[in-house]
């Protein structure tokens, strides 16, 4: 008795690039959202007070796949009064700790000004507690994934 196969290499193939597709989907999908999240925490959370607005505007993140950068937010807050110097550093210092990442997702986050670690120094939340939910969320998003993936 022979077994005849319902299906083809070139089946398999597909199968295998959608599976592929929606990870890479869900993946970034996540990362965005905690990103996003991390944003917005971070700059209607933090406990100083900011007087130019370039340190809150300073704070955003990069998404990147494979070196590549796919998602960004470095956008001047909606109320915080100032120019765009918070928003510029955030970018330019995300992108140079970006250049170290050429595999894989990452997210990276930042108070791209230069005296953010001083303020955190003297107690005041910067990015810290932003940094730590963003963490979880990820830890959380990554489990959710795998269970996805061992569902399939």
């Amino acid at each position: 008795m022979k077994l005849v196969p319902k299906f083809s290499k070139a089946d398999i193939q597909k199968f295998l690039e959608d599976k592929m597709k929606a990870l890479d989907t869900a993946t970034l999908t996540r990362l965005k959202r905690i990103g996003e999240t991390f944003v917005k925490n971070a700059r209607e959370n933090g406990n100083y007070t900011d007087m130019t607005g370039n340190l809150r505007n300073s704070i955003g993140y990069v998404i990147l796949r494979d070196g590549e950068q796919l998602f960004q937010n470095f956008k001047k807050a909606a109320r915080v009064k100032s120019d765009t110097t918070g928003a510029n550093t955030a970018q330019r210092v995300a992108l140079e700790v970006a250049a170290s990442f050429p595999r894989g997702y990452v997210l990276i986050v930042v108070a791209g000004m230069d005296y953010a670690a001083a303020v955190e120094s003297r107690g005041k939340d910067v990015i810290t507690a932003s940094s730590i939910t963003a963490k979880n969320d990820l830890s959380k998003a990554v489990d959710a994934i795998k269970r996805s993936l061992a569902r399939s």
